[in-house]
């Protein structure tokens, strides 16, 4: 159906394509910051490798479980959800975005394997514990939040504030997934959150916001509250175990792989919070 829209939309829409396309900019320069400062820097590595020899506790009472969340994550996942979520926007006579959705979660995986092979490279600094070259961004949480955010593209306008949280929530199921058995650092799955980001907003900027309906607002201020109380919760935690050695206590191992955990919560939270906004007109 074919929406006719007030001048004051089509302001509104301008807006917030443009913000759109300046936070998914915002997003590429996240990702390669957060490549720079826990990759290739001493204390970035530390900082993340404390929480990673963290991950470990627990690990064999936690693995049916993650395991089980991380056999989700297959092509033909992939393949169903994109012909799905095609499907749903050429219903709902959304063309454009029936090619953005596939666009999304096909540019998100693929910038996530070049980086990670092609572009990214992990310095030997002495500090590494594990497996030792480059595993940024996370390949499973791509498409976990890939995923997530072509669901929450397509979906009908009065259930998107319904799919947000739920999107935020199975990506970060999976990406503390891959944490938990060993697989990845947080590093590793923020990069990839905001890879994923950074390629809906873009989705965003071309297909145009659609109206809000039902409590957008008060998912937003529950997304916004957590992201940035997440935050703050994650940074105390970094303060209290920058100064771990090389053999670090086992509370400060709890306290750095809880504080990632909680980051890496954060960061969804804020990133669905963006596109929820940015992807909504206000209500009128």
């Amino acid at each position: 159906m074919t929406q006719t829209l007030t001048r004051e939309q089509r302001r509104t829409d301008s807006t917030r394509r443009t913000v759109a396309a300046l936070l998914a900019v915002l997003a590429a320069a996240a990702v390669t910051t957060v490549w720079w400062f826990f990759v290739t820097t001493a204390t970035g590595q530390h900082l993340d490798d404390v929480a990673y020899t963290g991950s470990r506790i627990g690990r064999t009472r936690l693995a049916e479980y993650t395991q089980s969340v991380l056999d989700v994550v297959s092509v033909p996942f992939l393949i169903v959800v994109i012909v799905v979520a095609t499907a749903v926007a050429l219903l709902r006579r959304r063309w454009w975005l029936a090619l953005g959705v596939g666009a999304v979660v096909g540019a998100a995986n693929l910038t996530t394997q070049l980086l990670k092979y092609e572009v990214f490279t992990r310095p030997d600094l002495g500090i590494t514990d594990g497996y030792a070259a480059n595993t940024l961004p996370s390949g499973h949480t791509t498409v976990a939040g890939s995923v997530g955010l072509a669901v929450l593209l397509v979906a009908p306008p009065r259930w998107r504030w319904l799919v947000a949280p739920l999107a935020a929530a199975y990506t970060g199921a999976t990406g503390i997934a891959t944490m938990a058995d060993g697989w990845h650092r947080a590093s590793d799955v923020v990069a990839a959150v905001l890879v994923v980001t950074g390629w809906a907003l873009l989705a965003v900027a071309v297909t145009g916001p659609v109206d809000a309906v039902g409590p957008v607002r008060a998912v937003g201020w529950v997304l916004g509250v957590a992201g940035v109380a997440g935050a703050l919760v994650a940074l105390v935690c970094l303060l209290l175990t920058r100064g771990a050695d090389a053999d670090p206590s086992r509370a400060q191992m709890l306290i750095a792989y809880g504080g990632a955990s909680v980051g890496v919560m954060a960061v969804l939270g804020l990133a669905t919070l963006a596109v929820l906004l940015v992807g909504a007109r206000p209500p009128r």
